[in-house]
């Protein structure tokens, strides 16, 4: 659990956590396209929660500035990423769309020369 972890980055006294890697094979998972986007909705809900937690807020004071930058990218940073890059599209599209139509691009040829 992402909170138990929280809470003891909090309250270990300087104590580690030993993990352990494990395979657990079962059979096969429905993949199709619904399925998939279901889990993904479950796991960014479940983070966009955490960022509302009071531990988060916590371990982004207690944190070194490495570990909290790469704690906050492993979780609510990869969905703001995510939306960043798929809003640059759009937001570089209307930008040249909005220089072509007024006729800006002669006003250029002066820093070409």
């Amino acid at each position: 659990d992402i909170f138990a972890g929280m809470d003891f980055m909090l309250r270990g006294c300087g104590r580690s956590i030993k993990h352990c890697e494990y395979f657990y094979l079962t059979k096969g998972r429905d993949l199709g396209f619904n399925a998939v986007m279901g889990f993904f909705s479950k796991i960014s809900s479940g983070t966009g929660e955490q960022i509302l937690t009071r531990q988060m807020f916590r371990l982004s004071q207690v944190l070194p500035l490495p570990e909290s930058l790469s704690f906050h990218y492993a979780h609510a940073g990869y969905y703001m990423t995510q939306a960043f890059i798929s809003l640059s599209m759009p937001i570089t599209v209307s930008t040249w769309l909005l220089v072509l139509v007024a006729g800006c691009e002669d006003s250029f040829q002066a820093y070409i020369n």
